[in-house]
């Protein structure tokens, strides 16, 4: 709609020009010969004609620059109507699956400690349990995640060498992690790594669901590593594993809500881990990357800002 009201602003001084013409042409509006001397040195015109061209390229400078502004606008309104409409959803959806699944929990729980008279109940029971603590868990994130869409960051100086030994520590508490080996590389030479700002508990949260990723994913004898590093004003951390590796086809969505690799489907996960370590890294104003080679392994590198009065000085 706008695009065809500029176009026909635009060309209504030429269309108004054309029908006077042609009513003055076929006589129906007096066609007046107007006669008349116009004198102008050649240091005017060329004044005047400087300052002509000069006012019409500021207006098209600046019906660009407003053309730019209101699609900027439009665009802004629409991914906060978009995540405004997210955020609901997983409100929603947090308020609707609470109560039912802890109702299922506390049945299952009932008759596992009355139905127990054959080892095939028994099971049964205990695949069904295992499914409503899956299914817990993916309403927690889920829950977690949206109040992240919302969250405003209240910062401190945080060590990342303390950080990353509390999520490497949680992480390999989990079942099937424990006795895992995680090398760990942090620069100490010719400084040490310096302290970022932001929240010590989300960063634990965000480098936990990349070590766990890193060691659901490889086998006893595959190696996963975290390297730390200081580079300009960023303090670069990879969590790298020598497991299956992903597609290619696949990077592009790794980050999407619920999305589940080919090669991931029979490993316990919510599809959410991901997302929401992007999320955690945005509200620290850093950014994350997954390079992966299926067959080698993956690499996650996560860059974030450092702390204020901790950044190397460069001469050029």
């Amino acid at each position: 709609m706008r695009r065809y009201l500029a176009v026909g602003l635009a060309s209504g001084p030429a269309l108004l020009g054309l029908g006077l013409s042609v009513l003055l042409a076929r006589e129906v509006v007096p066609n007046l010969v107007l006669v008349g001397t116009f004198q102008a040195d050649l240091a005017a015109l060329a004044a005047g004609t400087g300052v002509l061209l000069s006012l019409g390229g500021w207006g098209v400078l600046g019906l660009r620059a407003w053309v730019q502004r209101e699609r900027a606008r439009v665009r802004a309104a629409e991914r906060e109507r978009h995540a405004t409409a997210h955020r609901r959803f997983l409100r929603r959806l947090d308020h609707e699956l609470k109560n039912p699944l802890a109702i299922i929990h506390l049945g299952v729980a009932n008759l596992q400690d009355r139905l127990v008279s054959s080892s095939e109940e028994a099971d049964s029971l205990a695949r069904v349990a295992e499914q409503v603590r899956r299914l817990e868990t993916l309403v927690a994130e889920l829950r977690r995640l949206a109040e992240l869409e919302e969250l405003a960051l209240e910062g401190e100086r945080v060590d990342l060498q303390v950080v990353l030994e509390e999520a490497i520590a949680l992480a390999c508490e989990t079942e099937g992690a424990t006795a895992r080996q995680v090398d760990v590389h942090v620069q100490h030479v010719p400084w040490p790594v310096a302290p970022v700002w932001g929240d010590r508990d989300l960063l634990v949260v965000a480098f936990r669901n990349l070590l766990d990723n890193a060691l659901k994913f490889t086998r006893a004898g595959d190696p996963v590593e975290v390297r730390v590093r200081e580079e300009e004003r960023w303090a670069v951390v990879e969590v790298a594993d020598g497991g299956p590796g992903i597609p290619a086809e696949e990077l592009p969505h790794i980050f999407e809500e619920l999305y589940r690799g080919s090669n991931a489907r029979d490993i316990p996960g919510s599809g959410l881990g991901l997302a929401l370590v992007q999320r955690i890294v945005a509200l620290h104003g850093g950014e994350i990357q997954v390079r992966s080679r299926e067959g080698q392994g993956t690499v996650v590198t996560v860059r974030l800002p450092l702390a204020a009065g901790e950044r190397e000085v460069f001469q050029d």
